[in-house]
């Protein structure tokens, strides 16, 4: 990659760094915490994270988490490591993130950018939940952590699922980001802010082959996927949502979007990868060889 190329992707990541600086102090209430169907959100992908990692108690390595953010996940894995190296683009989201996991004295946060990381020593694995589909550069940065990851390693990543019944609404593409987008950029426009550097906001869905292409050429195998949060876009409640299912009639559908969740858990690979379909977000695991 040449150095015109790295300073473009260091560009464009620059502005999803902007956007997390301003919503550190709210993003972890307000996206699995604050309501009962954001709770079931992070209850399934909390499911999904502790049955792919196969954590075993006598074997405590150093993992490298990708985009820690406020520490949601950092706080799950870090009592099974003797290390997590929690690295995040967003100062404030590490601030928020030092404060959840205090409790833990084996986390070391580092700030920086993904795109160009390098990770220091050997790894034992590493995780990344809910970020690579927000890192232009995603591919070199997996490799470049790949190199680091000891044989029998683990690689745990968390995405948003491409093909789905969430990805294409004509909601989520203008009727919700595009209408945010469009208010964002009247109010900086009002108060005499300048625009965030680069594109403002990048986003890119990313596929469970193209994880996959990605991480057998930098030598991992036997790769596995599960759907991590699992229904329908019905909630009124919901983020990018239709609005079908109120508030006091969320119970049941819930209650049969995790069972399907479990039940597409036990389905063999093949049928497991079409019900991604159904899935918001998958998790892709895969072992170093």
């Amino acid at each position: 990659m040449t150095f015109a190329q790295r300073l473009t992707i260091g560009q464009i990541n620059k502005g999803n760094q902007v956007i997390y600086d301003e919503a550190a102090s709210y993003y972890q209430q307000l996206r699995w915490f604050k309501t009962r169907l954001t709770r079931l959100e992070y209850a399934q992908t909390l499911a999904a994270l502790l049955a792919s990692f196969q954590f075993v108690p006598q074997r405590k390595g150093r993992y490298l988490e990708i985009g820690c953010g406020p520490g949601t996940w950092t706080k799950v894995v870090a009592p099974h490591a003797a290390e997590v190296v929690a690295l995040d683009i967003s100062a404030n989201m590490i601030e928020q993130a030092r404060r959840y996991v205090a409790d833990a004295s084996n986390v070391t946060f580092v700030h920086g950018d993904a795109a160009d990381y390098q990770p220091d020593g050997q790894l034992d694995g590493f995780f990344s939940f809910r970020v690579i589909e927000y890192v232009h550069g995603w591919q070199e940065m997996l490799t470049r952590v790949s190199s680091h990851v000891a044989v029998g390693g683990r690689a745990v990543i968390c995405t948003k699922t491409p093909i789905s019944v969430y990805r294409g609404t004509g909601r989520e593409r203008w009727f919700t980001t595009g209408v945010r987008r469009a208010l964002g950029r009247l109010q900086r426009w009002l108060q005499g802010l300048p625009e965030p550097a680069g594109d403002g906001f990048w986003q890119k869905y990313v596929s469970p082959s193209a994880v996959q292409q990605t991480l057998e050429q930098a030598g991992f195998t036997d790769f596995a996927v599960t759907p991590a949060i699992f229904g329908l876009p019905i909630f009124w409640r919901g983020t990018c949502q239709y609005p079908l299912v109120p508030p006091f009639a969320e119970p049941p559908f819930m209650w049969a979007f995790e069972q399907g969740r479990k039940l597409a858990n036990r389905l063999p690979p093949r049928l497991r990868r079409l019900s991604l379909v159904f899935s918001e977000s998958y998790v892709l695991t895969a072992t170093k060889r």
